[in-house]
């Protein structure tokens, strides 16, 4: 059998256990607080990648229809800007991408502070229940001792 500790001692131990807990709780925070801004950033990329690919389909319209005129005379320019739109539609796609990994990173770590979370909690509640054990032998241990303290003082007597 295993030898609790005193109750003032559990109390302590519980005590360290509760701030590891209230530790873990603000660290669950912090990591929803990364998560939120890495999802706007994505949702941002993606935006930003609609409107790119919708003015690249806007200026193929463009010079099919309103620009085919002046084709000939401008069409250095034309692909100029055909080519610069492609190059800012790939460099977001390559930010989504790494706005993506933080939004996997934050979401990660935010995974993590909760099963620290729930590690601290299972402790709390296993020292909890240390505390209310040694608490419960102490008090069975008095018990014991006033009843051997009776039975030692023997038969009340009656004077007389």
């Amino acid at each position: 059998m295993s030898r609790l500790p005193d109750p003032h001692e559990a109390q302590q131990l519980c005590r360290l256990r509760q701030l590891r807990v209230q530790r873990a709780r603000d660290s669950c925070k912090q990591a929803q607080a990364a998560v939120a801004p890495a999802q706007a950033a994505v949702q941002r990329r993606q935006q930003q990648i609609a409107e790119g690919r919708q003015a690249i389909d806007a200026w193929g319209r463009a010079v099919v229809h309103e620009l085919a005129p002046q084709l000939p005379r401008w069409s250095t320019l034309i692909v100029a800007q055909r080519d610069r739109l492609a190059e800012r539609l790939e460099r977001d796609e390559y930010g989504l991408i790494d706005d993506e990994r933080q939004l996997e990173q934050a979401q990660e770590q935010l995974q993590q502070a909760r099963a620290a979370l729930t590690r601290a909690l299972a402790q709390e509640d296993a020292v909890r229940g240390l505390l209310a054990q040694a608490r419960r032998e102490v008090g069975a241990a008095r018990e014991r001792r006033a009843e051997v303290e009776l039975e030692d003082q023997g038969p009340a007597r009656v004077p007389g």
